[in-house]
């Protein structure tokens, strides 16, 4: 298993990074979160891998965070979720949004996601939610509080793009490049206009 690949970054594309590790390119799949967080060209990158195996290819999907690492591997023990619907889920919402979710049990914010209907949204809920109440310490006091809705000025963000028509990966993104450049305190209209100049 590879479980971590540090490197340059030799290319950067749409949800994918080539690490050249010793001279060596590995082409890593990424949600869109990670790669828009990794340096340009010629830049250092360590990344947190799994290695997906079939009888005819061999993929390897990185993450920025370690966090986002365990839930993929949290999310392909689900039936009928495989490697690239996990990448679709991390694309579009962060760990911790997720985890509030499946523990509030809203199925109409999961069904929502990036390859997830109904019945998955249901199926994550009932085969995760005791894997991740353990995790309930993790949400503040508000979170506890309130009714599962987002008050993540990210995740309104790219609420209010998908309202308007964007695919939920591609207002991730521009959401996480504003997020960049406007830094991590910037409110939800400010997200959205840096962002809908991005898209």
């Amino acid at each position: 298993m590879i479980r971590s690949v540090r490197g340059r970054v030799a290319e950067r594309g749409k949800g994918f990074v080539v690490v050249d590790v010793g001279g060596v390119g590995f082409q890593v799949l990424t949600p869109d979160s990670s790669t828009s967080a990794l340096p340009g060209e010629d830049g250092e990158v360590s990344l947190h891998t799994r290695l997906h195996v079939r009888e005819d290819a061999l993929t390897l999907f990185g993450f920025a965070t370690a966090e986002e690492a365990g839930l993929f591997d949290l999310l392909v023990t689900v039936s009928g979720v495989g490697p690239k619907v996990a990448l679709g889920i991390l694309a579009a919402c962060r760990p911790k949004r997720f985890l509030e979710l499946v523990i509030y049990e809203d199925t109409d914010g999961l069904s929502r996601l990036p390859g997830v209907g109904k019945k998955l949204s249901q199926r994550l809920v009932v085969e995760l939610r005791d894997k991740l109440a353990p995790e309930r310490q993790r949400l503040g006091p508000a979170d506890l509080a309130g009714a599962p809705v987002s008050r993540d000025p990210r995740e309104e963000a790219v609420e209010a793009l998908a309202m308007l028509g964007y695919a939920r990966v591609e207002a991730a993104g521009a959401v996480d490049r504003a997020v960049a450049e406007l830094g991590e305190n910037a409110d939800t209209a400010g997200l959205l206009k840096k962002a809908l100049k991005l898209l």
